[in-house]
Order: C-alpha cells, then sequence, then structure tokens
C-alpha cells in the first residue's frame, strides 16, 4: 500500500502533520501565558478575608457544598 503513494500523498501527509504539530504547539503556547498572567494561589484577589467572605456567600447561596467550602476556606487560610 505504501508503495502506491505517490510525491504528492507525502507532501499532503507531511502538510497534514505539520498542521497538527503547529496547533498543538499554539495551543501548548496559550495554556503557558494563561498560567503565567494569574499567579498561583491569588484567585485574582489579594485580600484573604474578602476571598473567604465571597466563600461564604457561594455557600450561603447553596453555590459550594460544606466539603468545597472546608477545602477552599483551608486552602486561602494556609496562603497567610
Amino acid at each position: 500500500m505504501i508503495g502506491n503513494l505517490t510525491g504528492w500523498h507525502f507532501l499532503i501527509i507531511a502538510g497534514v502533520l505539520a498542521a497538527v504539530v503547529l496547533i498543538a504547539l499554539a495551543i501548548v503556547f496559550l495554556i503557558v501565558r494563561l498560567v503565567r498572567r494569574r499567579p498561583a494561589g491569588s484567585g485574582g484577589l489579594a485580600d484573604p478575608a474578602t476571598r473567604l467572605a465571597q466563600l461564604d456567600q457561594l455557600r450561603a447561596q447553596g453555590l459550594v457544598t460544606e466539603a468545597e467550602y472546608d477545602a477552599k476556606r483551608r486552602e486561602i487560610l494556609g496562603l497567610l
């Protein structure tokens, strides 16, 4: 089957593979940019008291479970 492939077939296959590699590299580049833009653990808010208040509001509204609340609360307090 490979013997039936012409030079054009190889060029098409190489082009498709190159496109896949470029797309994968672009995705990795975008992920790295997003990760570097936001400091780890900050969640976009510098004040732990504000973060705890917002977390408490989410729990009061039923948007997070008790287990999620406890885990996130420990995480925020661990950053102090």
